[in-house]
């Protein structure tokens, strides 16, 4: 793959994608995405893949949405490519398992969501900061975050906008696996092994069933999201607080 944006490793049946852009922190730029999206493509396509690992650096997975493409949609810019993008995980045909092992933010913690199952490091931090900059959630979140952490979680998560180490999220019950971080590739490793010993048609079948009804439901939400997103990104307020305020790194504030 190009620009090494995404690394792809083979072990057997499963196929690791590796977010691997260090020099941008991993930030969900149309170049990582397309690569991203390619990946999985040759997956589904490969007879011999049965499980795909989804990770990333060992200190950062992904920060979300970079400061340039946030401004873009306040100049009007289209968002429903976003939202396809970021559930690529739910959408692939086969079984996902994320590697959340680094920092992941917004975009970069809904793309680690929308696996079928996800390891979180203990130390690193997770978070929704959407409403920072007084936006709407977008690509299913206000669906999506709830279905995986739980909704009292997910509510207070959105709306205070602040991150959470790893530690903290297993502490208040997040039904996700949180390991030492040093622990999380093996970990998910030894997970998408045991899955990629039953059959690919078998593992395939029973996504398809298991995601029917959460595509349905993200679906639901991103036709809520989208008007609210577009009315507030269309706001002078908005683009003053992500011009004056976007993070350097996932662990500001």
């Amino acid at each position: 793959m190009n620009d090494n944006a995404i690394e792809a490793e083979r072990h057997g049946p499963v196929l690791v994608l590796r977010m691997a852009d260090a020099a941008h922190r991993n930030v969900l730029s149309q170049n990582l995405l397309s690569q991203l999206a390619h990946g999985f493509a040759v997956a589904e396509q490969d007879e011999g893949t049965r499980v795909v690992i989804l990770a990333g650096l060992p200190d950062v997975f992904s920060l979300g949405a970079s400061r340039e493409a946030l401004l873009a949609f306040t100049e009007g810019a289209d968002v429903s490519r976003a939202e396809s993008a970021v559930s690529a995980p739910m959408r692939c045909a086969l079984p996902v398992v994320a590697s959340i092992r680094g920092h992941a933010i917004s975009g970069g913690l809904l793309l680690g969501m929308y696996a079928d199952i996800a390891v979180l490091s203990d130390r690193s931090c997770y978070g929704s900061n959407f409403m920072r900059y007084g936006i709407c959630p977008m690509a299913g979140a206000t669906h999506v975050l709830g279905a995986r952490l739980g909704d009292f979680l997910a509510n207070e998560m959105l709306l205070t906008a602040r991150n959470y180490q790893g530690s903290e999220l297993r502490r208040r019950g997040a039904p996700v696996e949180v390991v030492g971080h040093d622990d999380v590739e093996g970990r998910v490793m030894a997970i998408a092994k045991q899955m990629a010993s039953a059959p690919r048609r078998s593992l395939v079948l029973l996504k398809r069933h298991r995601t029917a009804q959460l595509q349905a439901a993200v679906c639901e939400a991103y036709a809520h999201e989208v008007t609210t997103f577009e009315t507030l990104m269309a706001l002078p307020e908005t683009r003053r607080r992500i011009e004056a305020d976007y993070p350097t790194w996932a662990g500001e504030r």
